[in-house]
């Protein structure tokens, strides 16, 4: 079998008009019913009007249709971002789990979530970069595979550059839940947002 296609898609209402009278709930709720269950996740972005959406599917006809039927409804910018695994990228040999990891079902339980990038910033060397990038983020990964934290990461095909979803702890701050990454220098747009 096949690799499944990984995808975000991003859902953004336009207000070309200035419309101050535009129902912006009412469009996310639509929007959020074209995607219905075919989506992994399904987030609105906290004080924004817009949601995004992981797809993982065998079939791309799925994003293509649910991508469609959004813009035939009204003022919606739908942008679609290609994913894949983040092993496809650090074993480009095709192996999979050459380390034996245990690799848990993932899954993110909280209602609310932190939506993160990780990418290169040029206020940093490429040296740096990439030691933070090889130590932290595989760290973020592994943890997450065995089931240690609630996050998962998408890596973006064909860049240098990760989105992070992760449920903090009850008794953690979101400040000191980021900064448990230790990815102080190469994360970038922290957004907080909540399940559909």
């Amino acid at each position: 079998m096949s690799e499944p296609l990984q995808f975000l898609l991003s859902i953004e209402i336009r207000n070309d008009n200035h419309d101050n009278g535009i129902d912006i709930e009412s469009l996310i709720k639509r929007a959020s019913i074209a995607i219905a269950d075919k989506a992994k996740y399904k987030f609105r972005v906290f004080g924004e009007a817009k949601i995004i959406a992981i797809f993982q599917v065998n079939d791309d006809s799925v994003v293509n249709t649910v991508t469609s039927d959004i813009m035939k409804m009204g003022p919606y910018t739908v942008t679609c971002t290609p994913l894949c695994e983040f092993d496809s990228w650090e074993n480009p040999s095709g192996l999979r789990n050459m380390y034996n990891v245990q690799i848990t079902q993932r899954i993110l339980s909280g209602e609310h979530v932190v939506w993160f990038e990780v990418a290169y910033n040029h206020g940093i060397s490429h040296e740096d970069f990439d030691r933070l990038w090889s130590m932290n983020v595989r760290k973020m990964v592994n943890a997450g595979r065995q089931g240690l934290s609630q996050t998962e990461v998408f890596k973006v095909l064909a860049e240098k550059r990760v989105y992070v979803f992760s449920c903090k702890l009850p008794s953690e701050t979101w400040e000191a839940h980021i900064q448990n990454f230790k990815l102080d220098k190469i994360y970038k747009n922290a957004k907080l947002v909540t399940k559909l």
